[in-house]
């Protein structure tokens, strides 16, 4: 699965072939958690719209990092965000990230 956005959308892409895109003006919130999964641990960020519907990335995407450093010249993001969502436990509560 790959990360794609520019300045208007974000899209996943899945390896059938099926993308699931939102724009990012729809975004209401971001938020983030950490789950344990073989070998370690995975990190999520997900996209809720002004609809109600949710995208889900994770760092073990193509694109990950790149949506991290891109994430900031499109939202109005807090600083430390990225260390706060690192650091956050698995298993507990979701972060928010960005909210409208």
């Amino acid at each position: 699965m790959d990360i794609e956005f520019d300045e208007q959308e974000l899209a996943v892409k899945y390896d059938e072939g099926i993308d699931d895109t939102l724009l990012w003006e729809e975004v209401v919130r971001i938020s983030g958690y950490k789950v344990y999964a073989y070998p370690g641990e995975v990190i999520f960020l997900v996209f809720e719209t002004i609809t109600g519907e949710t995208l889900e990335v994770s760092d073990e995407m193509s694109g990950w990092l790149e949506l991290l450093g891109g994430l900031r010249n499109i939202f109005k993001l807090s600083p430390g965000w990225e260390e706060t969502l690192a650091d956050c436990e698995p298993g507990g509560e979701d972060i928010t990230v960005f909210a409208k």
